[in-house]
């Protein structure tokens, strides 16, 4: 939806460009296992309920897919995007290796879709199928 007003000024350009980069926002990746390889594919999907680029929007999407795993933003420092997860027994002990890693990269194929940021750094008590750290695209090529 788009709102025009008559005014002029630096208000209304941001009101603009906001209003164009919310209406530009429709897709989301998706991780899954490709049947037949067994490897992961990353791909965009349709998510109309991602409404802008923000970290909270986007966080607030993630968590409404998996209501077992609650992320939370830290901080964002640089290029580097920091969340956390309290309880991430689900993640860790629960989901397999597979579906952790799954996770973990639609995680961060999402929150790097922010414009400048290249780094989600996971702050969690590392289980048998994940781990904390610093992650980018590139952690999860050729798995």
């Amino acid at each position: 939806m788009f709102f025009v007003s008559c005014k002029s000024g630096t208000a209304d350009q941001q009101a603009t460009e906001t209003d164009s980069a919310n209406a530009a926002i429709n897709y989301a990746w998706v991780a899954s296992l490709n049947d037949t390889t067994g490897k992961m594919e990353l791909k965009k999907s349709e998510a109309t309920a991602i409404d802008t680029l923000s970290p909270t929007s986007i966080i607030d999407f993630i968590n409404g897919k998996d209501t077992n795993i609650h992320l939370e933003l830290s901080k964002i420092s640089n290029d580097t995007i920091y969340v956390k997860i309290p309880s991430a027994t689900h993640l860790t002990q629960q989901m397999g290796s597979t579906g952790a890693e799954l996770y973990m990269a639609g995680v961060i194929y999402n929150l790097t879709e922010i414009n400048g940021i290249h780094y989600v750094n996971f702050d969690f008590v590392e289980g048998d199928h994940a781990g904390p750290g610093v992650y980018n695209r590139d952690s999860f090529k050729d798995q």
